[in-house]
């Protein structure tokens, strides 16, 4: 064969393969333009200049609708204190107290109590704005109306918990638990968010292996929806939590499998769990 036309027609077959690749490329970055923006996942900055959030105050208040009303509400951050007490009700082992200080368990616990009792200790925002938007959200709807009935704010209720997460405030990890794991709104919006505030949210889940554990039932909403973030925190954050991934949470996904009571989705579901956690 003439070497010329063979000369030719690698030419022509590179600039096919240079097409295709190319537009697959354009393709690729016109699909990510599309998705929706995620919190950041490790640090938690201001968001100023977001005209979409209503100007910080001096003091608390509340949103409604475009207004932002003043009141005399105001969490600060030197007098945070979690108004459930969820953080600390995860169940500590017979003889944790009698354990040396250095042990690995005692150190992990100590660990899981000082993230609890110190949730700016990884960044976020003191935001003035926090304690109104979590007065109206919470307590989270046990069920949704009806979709266009009157009383259905399902709507105005997903719009305020975006704009609290905008805020990157730790002191709202509760109201994002709590509507996470314990009411009908749900969606990636509340993992992507829990996920974004880091170790803070850690000690408001493992309460949610307990009761699946005391309970024997994988069936649970709290189990399910907690399941997930505790993984992707304890993988991204291992350094961070310092112990409390292999001595608090994996033993509990184990024990979850040895006890026997999972259905063989929900066995391949902490299996998952555990070796994402060991990785």
């Amino acid at each position: 064969m003439n070497a010329k036309i063979i000369i030719s027609s690698i030419c022509i077959l590179l600039a096919i393969c240079l097409a295709f690749y190319f537009y697959a490329e354009w393709q690729k970055q016109r699909f990510d333009a599309a998705l929706p923006t995620p919190p950041p996942d490790e640090t938690l900055t201001p968001q100023s200049g977001d005209e979409s959030l209503p100007a910080a105050q001096d003091t608390g208040g509340h949103w409604h609708g475009d207004e932002w009303h003043a009141d005399d509400t105001h969490l600060a951050q030197d007098d945070w204190e979690p108004s459930t007490g969820r953080p600390h009700e995860a169940i500590k082992p017979a003889g944790l107290d009698a354990l040396d200080a250095d042990d690995p368990v005692a150190k992990a616990w100590a660990k899981l109590d000082y993230i609890a009792d110190n949730p700016f200790a990884w960044g976020g925002n003191a935001d003035p704005r926090t304690a109104g938007l979590i007065a109206q959200l919470m307590p989270p709807p046990v069920e949704l109306a009806p979709e266009d009935s009157p009383e259905d704010n399902s709507e105005e209720l997903i719009e305020l918990l975006y704009h609290l997460a905008m805020l990157r405030d730790p002191r709202a990890i509760e109201t994002f638990v709590a509507y996470h794991c314990e009411s009908p709104i749900g969606g990636a919006f509340f993992t992507d968010t829990l996920v974004a505030l880091g170790p803070p949210v850690v000690p408001y889940l493992i309460p949610y292996l307990d009761e699946a554990l005391e309970a024997k039932t994988y069936a649970s909403r709290g189990l399910l929806s907690s399941l997930n973030t505790l993984t992707e925190i304890g993988h991204r954050r291992w350094a961070d939590l310092d112990g409390v991934t292999e001595h608090i949470i994996l033993p509990r996904l184990e024990q979850m499998l040895a006890e026997g009571f999972l259905s063989p989705g929900g066995e391949d579901r902490v299996q998952w769990a555990i070796d994402a956690l060991k990785r």
